[in-house]
């Protein structure tokens, strides 16, 4: 096994290090998104081989995401849990399962018997009745180190807190009763006593630190931050079958579904496969896609950039996302494009702006956002780098955080990787440097397809 990529921490990232030796593995990771909690786990982790093997529990739209970053910090394959009929678990230094199949890999978890459980968004525990919140609490149940990662593990009130502070610390935070009475201002009712309040918030937060936790903001490291960082996600597919079927059988199985267009695709196969493949993407991980954007949106109260490439993706995101939004494609002109803008520029209720990466990639100012997110791939690198642009402004304080949802096992993939280097390709030009440099996108994508034995991307 070898080290892991080689990449450097920035030094608050070092010293959230430094304090999670100090208390022994058994920590609350509280930074906000963004500033790199997955990192700092997967870099303690492999410089502690004491604490192998670890269970990771996560959300199912960021499980790849940690298996990437495993291999990209730890430099090994991690196991992914699937599905609900457990196996033997493969042994590895990191297994990871998400909160909505753990139930049923739970004895099987047991049996494996990790030394380390890592929460991660442990705000999905905060109701100590659901089964996940009761899965989890037996998997960590007197495990020698417990880490609950979360950018806001008290989502409305400090009820919520309770069942993650009892997993870390039980011998700290017995009574929930006594948490209540203290700290959440109960009142009775006719239903029964009401934890909605906050007390004592003050000793709370002092009581928390000593505890373990560690907490960053944005604003705190501010100066050690990129101005731009851009990261991909992987997020998995709805029905994995059904794209392997499309992607090993293209034609048979259009013909099925749209012979008209199976007529046509004989004419030019690999660039209306690489088409078609790209909209099945996009469908496949619509559901995934809105659970990271809603999560994204209930752990901080920033705003948000999103930008699609078809109008139906753009109208069921708009659909599925919980919060205010405005929507700018192409269908939207002259003083209506502006009052848009304005909207989600000056209206602190409006939390998403969602455009159509060409109709609105281009010509305006979106900077009450900080992080953009692209939910579709196009074939043109100058695009996502001039949307990013409608955030990253000159004069904007904020370092800015553009994330490419990209669905797991995909053409996407090997489009996001081409676009993202043509990227510093088309940078490099703007900013005057030397490049050298093919910027054919079709074509590399394509070879990528053409004379392919695999259903899957190399």
């Amino acid at each position: 096994m070898n080290s892991g990529t080689s990449l450097e921490l920035f030094p608050f990232q070092k010293k959230v290090l430094v304090r999670m030796k100090e208390l022994k593995g058994r920590a609350l990771l509280a930074l906000e998104m963004g500033l790199g909690k997955t990192a700092i786990m997967l870099t303690f982790l492999r410089d502690n081989r004491t604490m192998w093997p670890a269970v990771v529990v996560c959300p199912a739209s960021v499980k790849y995401q940690w298996r990437r970053e495993c291999q990209r910090w730890w430099g090994i394959n991690a196991t992914v849990l699937e599905g609900k009929t457990p196996s033997t678990i493969k042994p590895s230094p990191l297994v990871i399962v998400n909160y909505d199949i753990l139930v049923h890999w739970l004895d099987a978890l047991l049996y494996y018997n990790p030394v380390t459980v890592v929460v991660d968004e442990s705000q999905y525990i905060s109701n100590p009745k659901t089964k996940r919140s009761k899965a989890v609490r037996s998997l960590a149940y007197r495990k020698k180190h417990v880490i609950a990662l979360s950018g806001t593990p008290l989502l409305n009130r400090p009820i919520e807190l309770f069942n993650t502070l009892q997993m870390l610390w039980p011998w700290e935070w017995k009574s929930r009763w006594e948490f209540a009475r203290r700290y959440c201002e109960p009142k009775w009712t006719p239903w029964g006593w009401k934890f909605s309040g906050a007390s004592n918030v003050k000793e709370l937060h002092q009581r928390l630190v000593r505890s373990g936790m560690i907490r960053y903001r944005k604003s705190d490291v501010l100066q050690e931050l990129p101005p731009k960082n851009r990261e991909v996600i992987s997020l998995p597919i709805s029905d994995p079958d059904k794209y392997r079927i499309a992607d090993e059988q293209f034609l048979e199985y259009l013909s099925q579904i749209d012979p008209e267009a199976a007529m046509r695709a004989r004419r030019a196969e690999a660039i209306t496969k690489i088409g078609y493949l790209l909209r099945l993407s996009a469908e496949l991980k619509l559901p995934y896609v809105l659970e990271f954007i809603n999560n994204w949106l209930d752990q901080t109260d920033e705003k948000l950039v999103i930008f699609a490439v078809h109008k139906d993706v753009i109208s069921k995101i708009k659909e599925g996302v919980k919060f205010p939004s405005v929507v700018l494609d192409g269908s939207v002109a002259g003083e209506n494009r502006q009052r848009i803008i304005d909207s989600f520029q000056n209206d602190p209720n409006v939390r998403v702006f969602i455009g159509q990466l060409v109709a609105a990639g281009s010509g305006i100012t979106l900077t009450a956002a900080s992080t953009v997110m692209f939910v579709e791939m196009d074939w043109v690198p100058s695009r996502f780098t001039q949307a990013e642009d409608r955030v990253h402004r000159i004069g904007v304080r904020d370092s800015v955080t553009c994330l490419y949802l990209v669905a797991e096992c995909t053409v996407e993939e090997r489009l996001c990787e081409i676009i993202q280097s043509k990227q510093e390709v088309v940078s490099n030009v703007l900013d005057g440097r030397f490049v050298d440099g093919d910027l054919d996108v079709y074509r590399l994508l394509i070879g990528g397809i053409i004379g392919r034995s695999s259903g899957v991307l190399q």
